[in-house]
Parts: C-alpha cells; structure tokens; sequence
C-alpha cells in the first residue's frame, strides 16, 4: 500500500511466516523488509506480532522476539513495537511483520500504478531472475526440521544450506538495478517463483514467455524439496527477484559481475497468456497455489 503524504510517498508492506524456529520472525521480516526495499523506500520501520498456541512454551516466543530484534540492529530497520499473544485457533506459531518506509523522490517505480495500468511499453522486456529460487523456504525447512534432516545429510550439506542465510535480505542487487534503469522488481515470496511470474504478469497487464530450464535453483534446495516431496518452483523465496529489463542479458552480466547470481529467464509478451516451457514440454502458469512449505506441519 501506498500513501502520498506532504513528506513523501509512504510505502507499506506486511508479511508472515509460521513455524518454531526462534528464525520464523526473520523470514518475515525479510519479506517485508526486501518488498520495501524494491518500491525504493527508505528509513524503513516495523511492528512485530507473534502469536502462539495457548499450549505453547512461552520461551520460545521470547526468543523469536530477540531474534528480530537483533536483526533489525543489523538492518538499520527500526522496530516500533512487539507483541506476544496466544490464541487456540493456531496450531502452529505465526509471526506478522508490518514494515513502513518513506519513498525516494529521486526514483520513479513501477510500484505505485494499479496493476495493467499504462503496462504497453513494457512488452518484450526481459524477464530477469536474481539470485535462486526456493532458498528461503529451504532454510526454513532446514530451521524446522534440522533434527531429522541431520539424520539424513552430512553436516557439511545442512552447514552450506545455512551459509545462504546472508542471502534473505536485498543488498547490492538493487542498487546495481537501479543504475541499469530497471524500474519492476518483484520478490519472490509465497507461493514461488510460479506465483510471481503470475503476480508480474498482473502487475503489467501483458502476458508472460518463461523458461523453467534458465531458472537458478541450488542442488541443496532440489534434494531438500525431493525429501520431502515438495515443488521448488512453489517454494518461498524471500531475498530473490524477478526484475523487469530493455537488455536483460546486459543487466545480467553486470549483476554476476558484482556476485550476484542473476539469469533472463523470460520475457514479456503481447496478451495475457502466462506461458512457461521446460524443454520442448510447454503449459500455462496457473493462478497461484498455497505456499510448499506448508505441507511439512501437514
């Protein structure tokens, strides 16, 4: 949401994640935070909610709480305000994020038109993936499960996967976007980069040409979701983007220039069709579908 104030544009965002991990606030964070981030806000804030099963160990919450207390440190992102509660209709602890930030007035976005309004110039854009997808959520399975999956992998396979947490949170990818005139970008949260790719074809009113086989995705996360019998390509990914680019193999080079992980993937197309192709294989993206993730604490 956006509000036009005589200071600026405020920009909002929510966000939320669930599970036991003393983590499950930072996901949360993350999301709301990179969201923020990629609408070109500033002097970024937040509330914090948790709320638990009423059976709950309370201790658990606390540690959530000094979790996102300590990242916001580290982010610069002020935390306004937290709040712990119970209540029995949750089986499973929920964190709910709610970020605001101010709107440079140096950075015109694509982020403040309602979706398919004026979109025509962006047909035949490059569709470009930063960074991988499913990381998120396969370091919030790795959070949830690590007792079990220690039993399965060599602690050098679950201490790599850990080695990706710095990844959560938008650095330098966005600044160097930015530079090369990219004025879309859209994370990759719930429901994947296949709900993204539905979500920006939205966002621009045009269809979408996409190729599953161009698509970043680390061995971790392909054997972690393969455990567990999850898709990857609908797996939260929090600290990834899909950006919008006039040369996006340009944009691309540059970003893996400065290590960062980037790939065109695709691009946009005359129409509304939401076309994705892996191989000679071809469907059409459906509308989004609930988040992999939930399936473990099915």
């Amino acid at each position: 949401m956006k509000i036009n104030t005589e200071a600026g544009r405020l920009i909002c965002e929510t966000a939320a994640a669930y599970g036991w991990s003393q983590e499950t606030g930072v996901y949360a964070l993350a999301r709301a935070a990179n969201s923020l981030a990629a609408a070109a806000a500033e002097r970024m804030s937040a509330d914090a909610e948790i709320i638990f099963p009423p059976q709950a160990d309370r201790t658990k919450a606390y540690a959530m709480e000094k979790k996102i207390r300590k990242v916001c440190r580290e982010y610069k992102i002020e935390l306004k305000n937290t709040k712990i509660r119970q209540n029995p209709l949750y089986r499973t602890p929920v964190v709910l994020i709610s970020g605001i930030g101010l709107g440079r007035k140096d950075i015109q976005t694509d982020e403040g038109k309602d979706e398919g309004e004026g979109r025509d110039a962006d047909e035949g854009r490059d569709i470009v993936l930063v960074k991988w997808i499913g990381v998120e959520g396969m370091l919030h399975i790795v959070d949830e499960k690590e007792d079990e999956l220690r039993q399965r992998f060599a602690p050098v396979f679950i201490n790599q996967i850990q080695s990706r947490r710095d990844g959560l949170f938008a650095g330098k990818e966005l600044k160097i976007a930015r530079s090369a005139g990219v004025s879309l970008i859209h994370q990759i949260t719930e429901g994947g980069i296949l709900a993204a790719l539905w979500e920006l074809s939205q966002k621009t009113g045009m269809g979408i040409e996409a190729d599953m086989k161009r698509m970043s995705v680390l061995q971790e996360t392909i054997e972690i979701c393969e455990h567990y019998r999850l898709n990857p390509y609908q797996l939260t990914s929090a600290g990834s983007f899909l950006m919008l680019a006039k040369d996006g193999e340009a944009l691309a080079d540059e970003l893996e220039k400065n290590q960062v992980r980037a790939s065109v993937i695709g691009r946009i197309a005359e129409g509304n069709g939401k076309v994705l192709r892996n191989g000679e294989d071809m469907r059409y993206i459906d509308r989004p579908a609930p988040d992999e993730i939930y399936k473990i604490w099915i």
